[in-house]
């Protein structure tokens, strides 16, 4: 509001509010103050005026506690102070609506006065005025949040597992088709095993025996993807066991040992750099073992 009109103003000593003398103000006395205007101002008859400087540290330099008298030209007020020292702001506006369209008020040009702490200052230094203070934001600690991190990414974890199972095994349903033969999961399996012996016999070379101990492997995959719709072909060896365990509970009971181990000496066969022929004879016979174990395990 810099078209404020300017009035005159004075401060004087209060009689009958336990006012002190000007020159012995102290921060929190009262004191009073007079102003008059030759341009009138119409104001809210009881409302008190905001107190405005021209610069932000001089806030609270000079407050207005009491509306002694508020007419158009004249003003009349009780006032005090809440800072120490010698104060003379280059100006003081008096505002009733202050920011809004109704706004109205004086502004007082370069007014004195002097106020002085009650604290000894060779004793502690003299209160400074309280910050502002807020928002408040609070920080969670950070072993909460890592504890949430690793919660979420596990869940997450989980879901994806999940998810990629169910779409494993809708594959495996879909590679059945590929591999859905007249015979049963175990006569199937018999009639791979005997081709695989025939070619036992007829070995001449080592690379021989690495070929048929990968085509043995995978034949008894078959037989467990058939037998029981597991994704063998895709699944680790824990995985595979661990849904035999869920959803074929008597014979995981009865022949998740010897599985087991099939599907361990199998695999371990394939890092073999040099095999044996007596060697690959015996998985072939633990594999029709197992395979025997497997279909029996819930006829038992």
């Amino acid at each position: 509001m810099s078209d404020a009109p300017v009035w005159t103003c004075e401060f004087f000593p209060l009689k009958d509010e336990g006012g002190v003398a000007l020159d012995s103000l102290t921060v929190g006395a009262k004191f009073g103050m007079k102003c008059h205007g030759d341009i009138a101002i119409q104001w809210d008859p009881n409302a008190k005026p905001s107190v405005t400087f021209a610069k932000e540290e001089d806030a609270y330099t000079l407050a207005v506690l009491k509306v002694v008298q508020q007419d158009p030209n004249d003003t009349q007020y009780v006032v005090t102070a809440y800072k120490p020292g010698e104060h003379a702001p280059e100006y003081v506006r008096f505002l009733q609506g202050k920011g809004t369209p109704g706004e109205k008020g004086f502004e007082v040009m370069a007014p004195k006065w002097q106020v002085k702490s009650v604290i000894d200052p060779k004793q502690q230094p003299p209160p400074q005025p309280f910050p502002a203070v807020g928002p408040f934001h609070l920080s969670l600690p950070l072993w909460i949040l890592a504890v949430v991190f690793f919660l979420l990414l596990g869940l997450f974890y989980l879901v994806l597992r999940r998810v990629r199972k169910h779409s494993q095994r809708r594959r495996m349903l879909e590679d059945m088709k590929l591999h859905k033969t007249a015979l049963s999961p175990l006569h199937q399996f018999y009639k791979d095993a005997r081709q695989l012996r025939r070619r036992m016999h007829n070995v001449k070379e080592e690379v021989e025996l690495q070929s048929i101990s990968t085509d043995l492997e995978r034949d008894f995959k078959l037989f467990v993807l058939r037998k029981f719709q597991i994704p063998t072909l895709e699944w680790s060896d824990r995985a595979i066991l661990e849904d035999l365990r869920k959803r074929h509970k008597k014979t995981y009971k009865i022949a998740s040992q010897p599985l087991k181990k099939t599907l361990r000496e199998l695999a371990q066969m394939k890092l073999r750099k040099k095999l044996d022929l007596r060697d690959v004879e015996q998985l072939h016979r633990m594999s029709l073992d197992a395979a025997e174990r497997l279909e029996g395990g819930g006829h038992l």
